[in-house]
């Protein structure tokens, strides 16, 4: 398989995307989040939605402010062409394959395509052969249980311990039923001696029945009879008692009517002489009305004019005392305005001095502003100059060791190469050795077993020599890498000398400037000039105190002239009242006061009487009132008599037809009867359910017999069906550890081969073992067995990838094609190099690959780019082909 090109409309931050992949290397590459993963993605789900990774979410597929998520992937298999379309918002999807024309191979819908890509390529295939996700090489080489996992999960091995869980959970289920059925024929095991029983009861209740149902006719008829009769006297009985009840009654309505008239008769003597008292009373009240009224006026004038007399005498010195208080203030204010003429006169004279000490100031603020910036860049300062002096000689000498360490590591880097060739060189001459036959492959004579045992002895010695001078010169490189990190440290305080070297020019230049200037003579003014200034500022406190005492004399004028007026218009009102007296007949105050004595016990009498009409009008209407209800009350007594002597002569009748004994006998009688009825009726009922219940137990016995058989049949199929699924767990567990050695031992010669590719037959192969929950491997250097920890970090990325390949291999048979998902982000700088190398040599040789990384570094190893950046929210693709 082969994917020649990728087109996807609103899929995540993709607007419109349209991507072509070449024969080679194609590398995504981009920074996080601008999409590129995104594009996997879109490969995954154009091909194979709606089977998924359970992280791919349809929520998630449309872009922001999208219409419609559109994936298009055109690629080729065994030489033909195919197209696969998708609209995942409208669930419209086609298939197609080219032969100088498209035809489409599938109905227009998901599913339809889904189930034809299975057969052409199956979904496990592609995500576990195919497909190498992010951190599955990292998990390979972190642990054998992490690697485990991946193995697991690549070979699908997961699907077996399912099923071998599933069983045992079905086995559960079967044991379940089978203890149901057990408990249920256990229970059933008496059935014939419970249908005979319950036929016995049945016969009994249907012999209780027929010796009961005649007797109840004869009850029923005994018992309407004596109703009947218990009716008539109950008639009799409630009429006798009513007429009782309306004769004590109309006695009890008798004895209150004829004490309300009693009441009533006394009560109108007592109104009649009431009457007559009210009425003297009212002709009383008429004779001294108008003393009274004259009494009431004299009395309201009295009252006002005195409060207004007070009142205003109070006001007239209030206001004479406000008018002194003025023109005593009026005649301080003519001596503040000769003061005022003096203060101006100072502050005119006060400023001409300040005018000409204004200069100094200005020049002493700026002695002070350049002494606080010299402050704050002194405490700036993080160096003394000594030790500013001694870290720039250290940072000189720190920087000629740097070149010189470079130097050397470089020498070491050449040399190690050197020794890896020469090593390679032996291990060949070595395998060549072991192959040989006849002559030597080295100097061409024959070949015999001790002169391949001396050379094989001799190489590896010279192997082992190498190893040892390797091992020396990666101890240096540390050394000299460990002391590189130091000088670095060093370095980086070159920043902090030169602050420092800045901080001190600054601090010079400022000092320079302030030697100008004479501080102490400086100080002299400014202190005279602080001293004027407080003197001016008391004056012109002063001065605007005056001025603003000046600005109310207008104002206390006008109130003086306010007052004044005042006092007019008091009098005058005063006046007015003096008028009033005098027309009401009256000299003076006094005179009106002795006329107000003489005439207030008359008016206090008035005020007794003044209610005396209206009490007299009510006591009339009670008295008519009263009259009126004794006539109504002897009306009604009349009518009450005629009606209690009618109900005495009903009553002597009916006590002749009446028997309260008979009534009593009869109602016992009729009880009696009735219970009976009622006891025979209920045993009757209950006798004829019972009888029902039993037909209906005794069927349901009979279907419970017939359902044991069944029971007994199903309880021997559960049995067997027990075995069967305990045998299929048994196989599927053998299965699957088979399955898991046979691949891993596949998988091993698989990576074998690979690593030694990787490794330029530096090693000659890979263990690989199968424990309990874990996949451990090891490799072959010398003929030895070796664990991981002998690897250096660039071949243990190659162990990973030759593993991870084997895996593929093992399940598609070969690599066309080739998907990885950001294999270096937990890589360091030597096994990321270490990539881009086996990616030059081996993925190469893989007809196609596509990796997405954002790691740069790779786009060396890369035949074809395509970078992706995000633009306000937006993915862009740009494709480079690369020399």
């Amino acid at each position: 398989m082969r994917i020649e090109k990728i087109i996807v409309r609103d899929f995540r931050s993709h607007e419109f995307t349209k991507v072509t992949f070449t024969s080679g290397i194609n590398l995504i590459i981009g920074q996080n989040g601008s999409g590129k993963s995104s594009l996997l993605d879109a490969i995954l789900i154009g091909l194979y939605w709606p089977a998924k990774p359970k992280d791919l979410k349809k929520d998630s597929f449309l872009r922001v402010n999208g219409k419609s998520t559109e994936i298009t992937i055109f690629f080729e298999k065994d030489g033909v062409r195919y197209q696969v379309h998708r609209n995942i918002t409208r669930g419209i999807a086609f298939a197609k394959y080219y032969d100088g024309t498209w035809h489409y191979v599938t109905d227009a819908n998901q599913k339809a395509v889904r189930d034809w890509m299975e057969k052409l390529i199956p979904y496990d295939i592609f995500v576990n052969a195919i497909y190498i996700r992010q951190g599955e090489i990292d998990a390979i080489l972190e642990s054998d249980e992490s690697r485990e996992k991946v193995v697991r999960k690549v070979l699908g091995l997961d699907k077996y311990e399912n099923a071998y869980k599933n069983l045992l959970e079905v086995r559960k289920v079967i044991d379940s039923k089978i203890k149901g059925i057990e408990e249920y024929l256990n229970a059933m095991k008496n059935i014939d001696d419970m249908i005979k029983e319950a036929e016995k009861e049945l016969s009994s209740a249907i012999r209780q029945i027929n010796e009961l149902s005649p007797q109840i006719p004869r009850l029923r008829r005994e018992v309407e009879e004596l109703e009947k009769k218990l009716d008539e006297l109950d008639k009799l009985a409630r009429e006798l008692e009513k007429l009782k009840e309306s004769k004590s009654g109309i006695e009890k309505s008798l004895e209150g009517i004829n004490a309300k008239i009693n009441s009533l008769a006394a009560s109108i003597a007592e109104r009649e002489l009431k009457v007559k008292e009210l009425d003297e009373k009212v002709k009383e009240l008429e004779k001294i009305k108008p003393k009274a009224e004259r009494y009431k006026e004299l009395e309201e004038f009295y009252k006002e004019y005195s409060e207004i007399k007070a009142k205003a005498e109070k006001e007239v010195e209030r206001y004479e005392g406000q008018i002194s208080q003025i023109k005593e203030r009026l005649e301080e204010l003519e001596g503040r305005a000769e003061e005022l003429e003096e203060l101006q006169e100072k502050i005119s004279k006060l400023d001409e001095q300040l005018g000409e000490l204004e200069e100094y100031v200005k020049q002493y603020d700026e002695a002070l502003r350049i002494k606080k910036t010299i402050e704050s860049l002194r405490k700036r300062l993080s160096l003394s100059g000594e030790e500013l002096k001694k870290l720039k000689a250290e940072i000189e000498n720190a920087k000629q060791r740097k070149e010189e360490i470079l130097r050397e590591i470089e020498e070491i880097g050449e040399k190690k190469g050197e020794l890896k060739n020469a090593t390679s060189e032996k291990n060949k001459a070595i395998l060549e050795l072991r192959k040989a036959k006849g002559k030597c492959p080295v100097c061409g004579a024959e070949l015999t077993e001790k002169h391949r045992e001396d050379l094989i002895k001799k190489y590896t010695l010279e192997i082992e020599s190498y190893a040892k001078e390797m091992e020396q010169l990666m101890r240096r490189e540390k050394e000299l890498r460990a002391e590189l990190v130091k000088i670095e440290k060093i370095l980086k305080k070159e920043k902090e000398v030169i602050a420092n070297e800045e901080i001190f020019n600054q601090m010079q230049e400022h000092e320079k400037r302030l030697s100008k200037f004479n501080l102490k003579e400086l100080e002299e003014k400014v202190k005279k000039h602080e001293n004027l200034s407080a003197e001016k500022n008391k004056l012109e406190g002063r001065l605007r105190s005056i001025q603003e005492e000046l600005k109310k004399k207008a104002a206390l004028e006008k109130k003086k002239i306010y007052l004044e007026r005042k006092i007019s218009e008091i009098k005058a009102n005063l006046y007015e009242y003096e008028v009033k007296l005098k027309n009401l007949g009256f000299e003076d105050i006094d005179t009106l006061k002795a006329e107000i004595g003489m005439l207030k016990p008359i008016y206090e009498k008035y005020l007794k009487l003044l209610n005396s009409q209206k009490e007299l009008k009510a006591e009339k209407e009670r008295l008519q009132r009263d009259k009126n209800e004794l006539e109504i009350l002897k009306e009604k007594k009349a009518g009450l008599e005629k009606a209690l002597s009618e109900i005495k002569e009903r009553l002597g009748e009916l006590e002749k037809d009446y028997s309260k004994d008979e009534h009593e006998r009869v109602r016992k009688e009729h009880i009696k009867k009735r219970e009976a009825l009622v006891k025979a009726e209920t045993e009757l009922e209950n006798l004829e359910k019972r009888k029902e219940e039993l037909i209906k137990n005794l069927e349901n016995l009979k279907n419970e017999k017939e359902n044991v058989k069944i029971k007994r049949k199903e309880l021997e199929d559960l049995k067997k069906a027990r075995e069967r699924v305990q045998k299929l767990r048994e196989k599927v567990r053998m299965f699957k550890n088979i399955l898991k050695e046979d691949a891993l031992a596949k998988v091993g010669e698989y990576a074998s081969e690979i690593f030694e590719e990787l490794t330029e037959e530096k090693y000659s192969g890979i263990t690989v073992k199968a424990k309990e929950s874990k996949v451990v491997l090891g490799v072959i250097y010398d003929g030895k067995e070796r664990d991981l920890s002998f690897l250096s970090g660039g071949e243990r990325i190659a162990l990973g990838l030759a593993f991870r390949l084997a895996l593929s291999l093992y399940l598609a048979g070969e690599i066309p094609l080739l998907i990885m998902d950001e294999p270096t982000p937990y890589l360091d700088d030597e096994r990321r190099r270490r990539l881009v190398d086996i990616m030059e040599r081996y993925l190469r040789k893989i007809p196609q690959v596509i990796i997405v990384s954002h790691d740069e570094e790779l786009k060396d190893a890369a035949d074809r780019v395509i970078r992706v950046r995000l633009e306000n929210g937006v993915s862009r693709v740009e494709e480079v082909e690369v020399s």
